[in-house]
């Protein structure tokens, strides 16, 4: 569906590239020749595509400082917030939910302000660099009850 080979292993910046022109392609909005249903199937099969190389572990990160630049990033947030009034980071998550998907699949004003929004900010794939520093050290640790919960100061009673 993104015009890679079997056997080939894509950058991140590839497959972002790629799934960008499929998207132009295959778009609902777009689309003339087909009944809205088959093109959002369509566009809903090349949008599972693209999120199962990239979180499946099918590309490179030979770039990976590189995946979205600084510039992309902040054009985008700066449309996020002048455009949606909402910050980056609440989109980028709107994208994972199937309840907004199938919201913006819908005929209203907003669903169609949204898609426009989209198709003019690089669709549904991710837009905003993933967060560097103390938050990402380690994902793995699970902090213990006993290391979450509040104490208590030394008893005040007498």
């Amino acid at each position: 569906m993104l015009g890679f080979r079997h056997d080939c292993t894509p950058t991140v910046i590839q497959l972002r590239e790629a799934y960008y022109e499929a998207a132009k392609k295959c778009h609902p909005d777009v689309v003339k020749n087909k009944k809205k249903e088959e093109a959002l199937a369509d566009f809903r099969a090349l949008k599972d595509a693209y999120e199962y190389l990239l979180n499946g572990g099918h590309v490179t990160n030979e770039n990976s400082s590189d995946d979205i630049s600084i510039e992309e990033e902040e054009e985008y947030r700066r449309a996020c917030r002048d455009l949606l009034g909402l910050t980056a980071e609440i989109v980028e998550e709107s994208k994972q939910d199937p309840k907004f998907l199938q919201w913006l699949s819908g005929n209203t004003d907003g669903a169609q302000h949204w898609t426009s929004f989209f198709r003019h900010h690089g669709g549904l794939g991710q837009k905003i660099r993933p967060p560097a520093g103390l938050l990402t050290i380690n994902k793995e640790h699970v902090p213990k009850a006993s290391e979450s919960r509040r104490r208590r100061g030394p008893s005040r009673r007498r």
